[in-house]
């Protein structure tokens, strides 16, 4: 149990975890290397990394459950059912194969504090839930996103499904210790659905490392390695190429913005739709756009040859309460966004004068909104310090988990003394 208002242990459940790459895993390490070093001991349960990609790679293939050590946090893998894309059953049978081959990790690992529940999907969060009946373990229910909503809006399930997880996410949202998001929205929405109490809705929000995503002076080995031809300035997307940003937006705009010899479009990352992007760019024989890969740890190497970042979503009703986590680390690089879309980010890219926003979808406004940057360096080195200034203010890990911990000490105290 928790002494002392104090958190000694915190054991977090989730489907996707390092060595995978993506927002969950990005976060999810950052929030177990800023607890261990306030002296809690912090363990995973999680299942073999094949994401995004759905492949099992050696040394995780032909095993049923797997112990390891990553950055000194115990890591526990047991099977699930791989999936990837948008294949309907398949996704709905690795959900749920995972929640189910966690029950007896979870029921039976050594007991923490509190288990931090990544509740994506839904029903991972009843192993926690059973826990907390069988053994009187607290749980934090982490989401997000809207995934319900998403998949609502997105028809990828039928819709008694849809109401089922609706009814189950309330429900295990109301059994917890607390709930915690990312965005300001999403805390409104989530208390006004479920009926939560407002104190135990915390705000968790993306973050970085910025001792670690810094800006650095151009880095010529890296450009060169990228083999990047004769362009002077890139704006780079960075991350996975997924279905529900839109990228198709930005072929259409590097085939409108071809005349500007200068400019570079550089598409970094996998992802379900990468192939298709590619295709799109063949078929308009663009020379301007370059598909490249980049590890996640050169990510400052990648931001030092990028004039703005862009990040892009569609035109979802619910994308107006999201604040997406791509554009953290280009911020922390001093980098400024050109963020194409609805929701929190444009507000504060706006607020800060970090960046440019526009409407999402609109190849006109976003092509404007690249070539005005371009031919504007003095606008943009104002905003490159102030994108940096507002990552270590606002984003820093330290500060985002620190605060986080001690809000959710403060709810263990109130409920259970």
């Amino acid at each position: 149990m928790i002494k002392n208002n104090k958190i000694s242990s915190i054991c977090i459940i989730t489907q996707y975890y390092s060595p995978e790459t993506g927002a969950p895993q990005i976060r999810l390490a950052n929030m177990g290397r800023v607890l261990k070093s306030q002296n809690v001991d912090v363990s995973v349960i999680t299942t073999f990394p094949s994401y995004p990609d759905g492949v099992l790679k050696e040394p995780y293939r032909r095993t049923l459950r797997q112990i390891e050590t990553i950055d000194d946090i115990v890591v526990t893998r047991v099977f699930s059912f791989i999936a990837a894309g948008k294949q309907k059953l398949r996704r709905i049978l690795s959900y749920v194969s995972f929640s189910l081959f966690a029950i007896p990790s979870v029921i039976f690992s050594k007991q923490p504090d509190v288990f931090f529940v990544e509740a994506q999907p839904v029903t991972l969060a009843i192993p926690a839930f059973l826990a907390k009946i069988l053994r009187g373990t607290p749980y934090v229910y982490n989401t997000p996103d809207l995934q319900v909503e998403h998949a609502k809006e997105d028809r990828w399930v039928p819709n008694f499904v849809v109401y089922f997880a609706s009814h189950l996410e309330g429900f295990l949202m109301r059994n917890s210790l607390a709930v915690t998001t990312v965005t300001d929205s999403f805390r409104d929405y989530f208390i006004s659905k479920y009926k939560l109490k407002p104190n135990r809705v915390l705000m968790l929000p993306n973050g970085a490392d910025t001792n670690r995503l810094k800006p650095i002076p151009f880095d010529e080995d890296f450009y060169n390695q990228l083999n990047l031809g004769e362009k002077k300035l890139f704006f780079t997307f960075a991350g996975t190429h997924a279905h529900y940003q839109g990228l198709e937006l930005i072929i259409e705009v590097a085939n409108k913005i071809s005349f500007r010899k200068d400019i570079g479009i550089l598409m970094i990352g996998n992802g379900p739709v990468r192939d298709k992007l590619i295709d799109m760019a063949k078929q308009k024989k663009l020379d301007n756009i370059y598909f490249r890969q980049s590890a996640p740890h050169e990510m400052s190497k990648l931001m030092s040859i990028t004039y703005a970042s862009l990040v892009v979503l569609r035109a979802l009703p619910i994308s107006k309460m999201m604040r997406l986590s791509k554009a953290i680390p280009p911020l922390a690089c001093g980098v400024p966004v050109i963020y194409s879309g609805w929701g929190e980010t444009p507000k504060i890219i706006s607020n800060f004068f970090a960046g440019v926003s526009v409407e999402p979808e609109d190849v006109d406004l976003m092509s404007e909104a690249i070539i005005n940057l371009a031919d504007r360096p003095k606008q943009r080195l104002e905003m490159s310090k102030n994108a940096r200034h507002l990552a270590v203010e606002e984003f820093d890990w330290s500060i985002i988990i620190s605060n986080w911990l001690t809000k959710l000490c403060d709810v263990y105290e109130e409920r259970y003394n």
